[in-house]
């Protein structure tokens, strides 16, 4: 069962987090979803995990699902992208402490999340016995050269960004929707377009950017700070992971800053690999490093 709770944070923000709770865990995996989505799309995924005897946690990030209700949508509010990392180790820090002993955590974070996941690693990897980081939407080598783009927006912080990921649906056209390019299931496809929550009718400020790359530029600078492995997986048709380019750049990088890396590119996958044609394929890839990691 789905346990729904909030909690207000340090900076006064309300946040909205799902719960997937089993008798006695063997682990704890924490999820960071991504951008213009919200926590109740990896229920199938934290069922997955809850029938490894895995424990599942997911907030909705600042700006999504029912944490924008104290945002507001698109916005990332007080405390900007420091805000953000705190919360998810807030998260973290509560569910360990629901279970009652100590057993291994593992973060999942995917696309912005994934982002998101990056940073929090530079701070907060004690203690974590894993990492997956799905579909990262960035060369992790261009991120300060898009830090400055993006401050120079200042102005316009409150806006929203057009069509920030429509450009993805290019590689597919002829498409049969603007979002053909997270998954080759048209069912799952269809499910996001027609979600409140999710694409259109969730788009980022440019202020939302701004916040998160004042901690993501940093976090490129101190990758070797990360203490546990991580494993890396894209689709290779995922053009927000840049063919997969982007993930198999940021496993050199991790690797040549003494990280412990593991990398799986998924051919013909695309962006969303828990919601793709070959997701059981990929759910049990990640259930088993998780396993090997505990």
């Amino acid at each position: 069962m789905t346990e729904e709770r909030t909690f207000v944070d340090a900076y006064g923000v309300e946040v909205f987090s799902r719960w997937w709770m089993v008798d006695a865990p063997t682990g704890l995996v924490v999820i960071s979803h991504g951008a213009s989505e919200h926590s109740g799309r990896y229920g199938r995924f934290a069922r997955a995990l809850n029938g490894a005897g895995f424990a599942a946690v997911a907030l909705d990030q600042r700006g999504h699902g029912d944490t924008a209700r104290s945002t507001g949508r698109g916005v990332m509010g007080a405390g900007g992208g420091d805000g953000v990392l705190d919360d998810l180790h807030e998260l973290r820090t509560a569910a360990e402490s629901a279970i009652g002993r100590a057993v291994p955590v593992f973060l999942f974070g995917h696309s912005l999340g994934a982002l998101i996941g990056l940073a929090y690693l530079t701070r907060h990897s004690g203690g974590l016995a894993g990492s997956v980081l799905c579909g990262f939407p960035s060369d992790v080598d261009g991120a300060a050269a898009l830090a400055p783009v993006l401050a120079a927006m200042a102005d316009a912080r409150d806006e929203p960004i057009p069509d920030l990921l429509g450009g993805n649906n290019q590689a597919f056209e002829p498409a049969r929707t603007r979002y053909d390019w997270l998954s080759r299931d048209p069912a799952e496809v269809d499910r996001y377009v027609a979600d409140p929550m999710c694409g259109d009718d969730l788009p980022l400020t440019y202020g939302y950017l701004i916040d998160l790359f004042e901690v993501v530029v940093p976090a490129r600078e101190q990758l070797a700070s990360i203490g546990c492995p991580v494993f890396v997986i894209a689709g290779e048709r995922d053009p927000a992971a840049g063919m997969g380019a982007h993930a198999t750049r940021l496993a050199e990088v991790l690797a040549a800053d003494g990280v412990p890396v593991d990398l799986k590119l998924y051919a013909d996958a695309r962006h969303e690999l828990l919601n793709e044609t070959n997701r059981d394929e990929v759910t049990a890839d990640v259930i088993a490093w998780f396993a090997t990691h505990a």
